[in-house]
């Protein structure tokens, strides 16, 4: 079984990330997508995030829809800071018969011969770097580990901008699933409910 593995923090998870994941599994001909919330992302980890009880809870609301994609929770179990090579070797212990595929941003990419044990990583799967048009894959990165690009469809939003729109009482029933934003009414996440009215614009980035 070809399984996808697309960590993120996923705070919250928005309309971008479906489109990655969803393309990624058509193009890549994934039999599923893990989608896999951190506990602590190395490179975030000055940033408060979402308690990741929460954060389940959206990532589930999101992926509702859609068969193919799993809920992950490894990370959030293991707690403290999340490594990818980590996450990697236990799925391949817990699942021996499966073929991971990693899937990151092109961005996060760049900065991969900075990850834990990257050879290791590209050891235990097969390395998934999504690209969108005007952004190619850049390679100082790549550490010499072999990999494959997949082009996306370039989608307005971003985590962050989700974050800021909420805190000023703005709407982003544009940018996330109704089952997403509910969530974020109810706890009261990034600062205040969000309003009804149309998104407006936004910047092109999908990092969570």
């Amino acid at each position: 079984m070809r399984v996808g593995v697309f960590g993120g923090t996923f705070d919250p998870p928005h309309i971008g990330h479906a489109i990655v994941a969803r393309e990624v599994l058509e193009k890549a001909r994934l039999s599923r997508v893990l989608w896999v919330p951190v506990s602590i992302a190395p490179h975030k980890a000055a940033r408060t995030i979402t308690a990741g009880a929460i954060r389940r809870r959206l990532v589930e609301a999101a992926i509702r829809e859609e068969p193919r994609f799993e809920l992950c929770d490894l990370e959030l179990e293991r707690g403290g800071v999340s490594y990818t090579v980590d996450t990697l070797r236990k799925l391949k212990e817990d699942h021996p018969d499966w073929s991971l595929s990693l899937i990151m941003g092109a961005d996060l990419f760049s900065r991969f011969d900075r990850w834990k044990d990257p050879e290791e990583i590209a050891d235990l799967a097969e390395v998934i770097v999504v690209t969108r048009p005007g952004n190619d894959c850049p390679h100082p990165g790549d550490g010499g580990v072999s990999f494959r690009t997949i082009p996306v469809t370039a989608v307005a939003t971003s985590s962050s901008r989700v974050r800021g729109r909420v805190g000023r009482n703005l709407s982003v029933r544009d940018m996330v699933a109704p089952a997403v934003l509910t969530i974020i009414e109810s706890e009261v996440l990034y600062g205040a409910p969000a309003a009804a009215g149309e998104a407006g614009p936004a910047v092109e980035d999908c990092s969570g």
